[in-house]
C-alpha cells in the first residue's frame, strides 16, 4: 500500500522561536509547551503537536491527528513541519546504530497509524508511528516500526491524516546563554555577566575572568571581595575543572594555544592582571595574570597560563593543585 521514497541528506533550515534555557518550545496560541531534542541544527518535538484548532479529530488517546492541508499552519510560529531532507538526517542521527530500536520507541511513544480520510473507525498501519513530512510532491510520512526500529519514509493516500511534530532551527548563541547581539554571557547560576568574543571558526571565550562563588572570600585577591569585582576570583585546579557554566569548560592547553596565537588581539589590560594566590601569598597583580589550562601532565599539578601586561609576553608552567589562579571559560558553538 505503501512506496518507498528516496532518501535525501541535506538539512534545511527555518527561524524558530525557542526557548533554550528549559529546550522548550512555547506554543503562544493555546500556551502549551513542547519539550524538545537537539539533532544537528535542528530542536525537535518529543511529543507530538497538540493544536486542537487545526486538527481533523483527536484519538480516543487524546492525540490529534492532521491532514495534509493544515501542515503548514498547524506548527507553531517560527517551526515547522520537517520536510524529506531533515526527517532523513534525523532518522541518520537518531534511528541507526545499537540503539536504534530504543530511541524509536522512545521517540513514538504511544502514536500508532494514520487514518485514511475522516473516517476515525479504521486506523491504518497500527504497529508503526507514521508522522507528518512536507513535502509539496506528494502526502508522505516518516515511518518508525516500533518492533524492529527501522526509519523509512513512506507515501500515504492522498487523503490521509497522521500526526505532527515540528521542528525549529537551533540558536547555538542562545544555547550557552550568550547574548549575540551584545555578546555578553549571562551565568543562570548567579547571574554574573561576561563580555565573550568568537576566536577561530566556532570557540567562544570570556574576556573577563569567572567570579562565580564556590567557597568564600578566600578566592579573592588580598581576601578581600572588591578585587573578586574587579579580577575575578582564584581557584585551587579542581574546583576550576567545575567552575564553568553548564554548556562550558576550562580550557585545555591546545585551547589555549590556539587562543594566544594572535597576540595583538588580546587585551593585555585584563588578561595580564590580578596575579596569583601563591600559598599564602600572591603574585603581582598589576603585571600578571595566571589562569588554569584543564591539561595535567605530572601528578598533583596543573598547566598554568601566565600573562605579562607589560613585557606581552607567556609563560606556560606546571603549577601545584592547591595554588589559586584564575578561569576563563571556552565553549563550541556546534
Amino acid at each position: 500500500m505503501f512506496r518507498l521514497v528516496g532518501r535525501v541528506a541535506v538539512a534545511l533550515l527555518i527561524v524558530a522561536e525557542v526557548s533554550f534555557a528549559d529546550t522548550v518550545i512555547k506554543d503562544n496560541r493555546d500556551g502549551k509547551m513542547y519539550k524538545t531534542i537537539a539533532s544537528g541544527n535542528l530542536n525537535w518535538f518529543t511529543d507530538n503537536l497538540s493544536y486542537r484548532k487545526m486538527a481533523s479529530f483527536t484519538d480516543d488517546g487524546g492525540v490529534p491527528y492532521y491532514k495534509q492541508a493544515n501542515w503548514k499552519a498547524a506548527c507553531p510560529v517560527g517551526t515547522h513541519v520537517p520536510d524529506i531532507q531533515e526527517w532523513t538526517v534525523f532518522a541518520k542521527d537518531r534511528f541507526t546504530g545499537p540503539r536504534k530500536l530504543s530511541n524509536v520507541k522512545s521517540f513514538a511513544g504511544k502514536t500508532r497509524g494514520f487514518y485514511n480520510g475522516e473516517d476515525t473507525k479504521k486506523i491504518q498501519g497500527k504497529d508503526a508511528a507514521y508522522f507528518a513530512v512536507s513535502d509539496p510532491n506528494g502526502v508522505r510520512a516518516m515511518m518508525l516500526d516500533v518492533k524492529r526500529g527501522n526509519a523509512k519514509m513512506v507515501e500515504l493516500p492522498a487523503n490521509a491524516i497522521t500526526t505532527v511534530r515540528c521542528v525549529s532551527e537551533r540558536n547555538f548563541y542562545a544555547e550557552k546563554n550568550v547574548d549575540e547581539k551584545k555578546m555578553v554571557l549571562t551565568d543562570p547560576r548567579d547571574g554574573k555577566t561576561y563580555k565573550v568574543e568568537l576566536r577561530g571558526e566556532n570557540k567562544l571565550w570570556m574576556v573577563t575572568n569567572l567570579k562565580f562563588s564556590l567557597t568564600s572570600a578566600r578566592q579573592c585577591l588580598l581576601e578581600d571581595t572588591t578585587f573578586c569585582k574587579k579580577f575575578g576570583r582564584f581557584y585551587n585546579y579542581n574546583d576550576a575543572k567545575k567552575a564553568c557554566p553548564a554548556g562550558w569548560h576550562l580550557p585545555d592547553d591546545g585551547e589555549w594555544r590556539d587562543f594566544q596565537k594572535d597576540r595583538e588581539k588580546l587585551n593585555w589590560e585584563t588578561i595580564g592582571r590580578g596575579g596569583c594566590k601563591d600559598w599564602d601569598g600572591y603574585c603581582n597583580s598589576e603585571l600578571t595574570g595566571h589562569y588554569w589550562s584543564s591539561t595535567s601532565i605530572m601528578k598533583n599539578t596543573g598547566r598554568s597560563w601566565e600573562f605579562r601586561r607589560q613585557a606581552k609576553s607567556i609563560d606556560r608552567t606546571d603549577q601545584n593543585v592547591q595554588k589559586g589562579l584564575y578561569v576563563r571559560c571556552v565553549t563550541e558553538l556546534e
